[in-house]
């Protein structure tokens, strides 16, 4: 199951963490397949992994196509309200425009609006942690994104990389099953 890094959150926090490392992190959320089971499973997941990190916090989990279709759809405990999805339509956005995370795009913007950095429209898209790409090594291009809103940005962004680089392995170990 998945736990946070601690240690790694307060860096995320206070941005201590260097865009090459973020980075680093994206690059470990690939997926071997990514068909309509294996995103009801991730997101399944998912959603356990942050009823354990957060018991009791109202958490809305989306995995979607990069066309914008909705394939798992949820929330972790009453009181999610529809400004959580306001925000993963955002979020989405921003991973899907720029092909990385929305928290990497946010600490790349640094102190300036997302009008100055890079001409977009801060009502359209949102550069705060929470929506990670899925991927495949088999394409240059992300099969979906998954978003997380409801918990403060950095652990909106570790618990969507560290649930996705989990699962992967979880996968990839059944996968190889050597027995």
């Amino acid at each position: 199951m998945v736990t946070l890094d601690n240690k790694l959150l307060k860096r995320l926090t206070s941005r201590e963490v260097p865009l090459k490392e973020l980075e680093d992190m994206e690059n470990r959320c690939f997926l071997s397949t990514f068909t309509y089971q294996d995103a009801f499973e991730l997101g399944s997941y998912v959603r356990n992994a942050v009823k354990k990190n957060f018991p009791e916090k109202p958490v809305a989990i989306d995995i979607s196509l990069p066309n914008g279709h909705c394939l798992f759809r949820t929330v972790t405990y009453g009181g999610s309200v529809l400004d959580n999805d306001f925000w993963i339509q955002r979020k989405k956005k921003t991973a899907i425009r720029f092909g990385h995370s929305s928290f990497y795009m946010g600490c790349k913007k640094g102190d300036k609006t997302p009008e100055e950095r890079f001409f977009v429209d801060a009502k359209e898209y949102a550069f705060h942690g929470g929506a990670v790409l899925i991927q495949s090594e088999r394409s240059d291009y992300p099969y979906g994104c998954l978003t997380i809103s409801g918990l403060k940005q950095e652990e909106d962004h570790l618990m969507a990389v560290t649930s996705l680089i989990a699962f992967a392995s979880q996968n990839l170990e059944e996968n190889l099953n050597l027995d």
